[in-house]
């Protein structure tokens, strides 16, 4: 137990762990960033890292928030409110992550391909500009991979049929998806900005 100064003349007996507060907090806060960033890197749709890096996460995290609970309760009984609340901060975003973990890891994956967006942007452009434009507006798909049975990525599309109901398509439009991913029936995409699109393809 440690002794801490607080106002006055009152004295607070602090409970064993209480030295290592700030690095729970701080991986606790810090996991969801954890996951976006590495959902903004290749490594995010990496079959072996989906599989098992993700559970594994998932699980320091747990141990971290009972370790952190632990501490909040005995904060409570040893009256030192400011500790409580330090403790108790990161466990709401726990409950949150609990009441429906795989909203939570849709929102950290999508926030994180938003990023991958935005920091590549200028790659793409490059990419959509060596594109031949001289069959009618360029429909391209990026594929940053998945699992086996499904994948996501990016799509340009300069006509934006891509988001029209599937069958509301051009005919020169469902030609050129035949040759890609778009062929997949129950692909669905997300629009961004400058005719991109994230999606997510069924095979």
């Amino acid at each position: 137990m440690a002794t801490v100064e607080h106002s006055g003349d009152l004295r607070v007996r602090l409970p064993k762990g209480h030295g290592n507060l700030r690095w729970l907090v701080t991986f606790a806060f810090g996991f969801p960033f954890v996951l976006i960033a590495l959902a903004a890197f290749p490594i995010g749709s990496n079959f072996a890292y989906v599989l098992f890096g993700i559970p594994l996460l998932f699980i320091v995290w747990l141990i971290v928030n009972a370790i952190l609970f632990k501490l909040f309760v005995r904060y409570l009984l040893a009256k030192a409110w400011r500790q409580s609340l330090i403790a108790l901060a990161p466990l709401l975003i726990f409950v949150i992550f609990a009441v429906n973990p795989i909203a939570f890891i849709r929102l950290n994956n999508h926030i994180g391909d938003l990023v991958h967006f935005v920091v590549l942007k200028r790659y793409y452009d490059e990419r959509v500009a060596a594109l031949p434009n001289d069959a009618g507006p360029r429909l391209a798909v990026f594929n940053w991979g998945g699992m086996i049975w499904a994948s996501h990525g990016l799509v340009y599309d300069e006509s934006d049929q891509v988001s029209l109901p599937r069958g509301r398509q051009s005919t020169d439009w469902v030609e050129k998806a035949r040759r890609n991913e778009l062929s997949c029936e129950g692909y669905s995409v997300h629009r961004l900005w400058d005719h991109y699109y994230l999606a997510s393809f069924p095979c």
